[in-house]
């Protein structure tokens, strides 16, 4: 039986390589997978950065290829394992247990 990493294990799970205590994207990057994480377009980025679209793919491209990740699902993945973006439903449930919690 093969011996599994911890790298490994984590592509396989999670889609994407454990994060590390650096990131290898420029703020730029970070900040458009954030917000591609967060279900916007390359459109609406393009718009809300004031950038082009064609950038928006460049950064897009860029952090696919620096990291390894094959579509939008793993950019998400990994926007949201370094912090970039945010997991909503997450963090609601979060707030829920605590006020759950309290009551106990």
């Amino acid at each position: 039986m093969k011996k599994t990493t911890l790298k490994d294990f984590c592509r396989l799970i999670f889609g994407c390589y454990p994060p590390t205590h650096y990131s290898n994207a420029t703020k730029r990057e970070a900040e458009v997978a954030g917000l591609i994480a967060a279900g916007w377009s390359n459109k609406e980025v393009a718009s809300h950065l004031g950038i082009s679209i064609k950038t928006v793919e460049k950064h897009r491209t860029s952090v696919h290829k620096k990291n390894k990740l094959a579509n939008t699902a793993d950019l998400t993945r990994w926007a949201l394992a370094h912090g970039y973006a945010k997991n909503e439903f997450l963090e609601n449930e979060k707030k829920t247990f605590s006020k759950y919690k309290k009551l106990i």
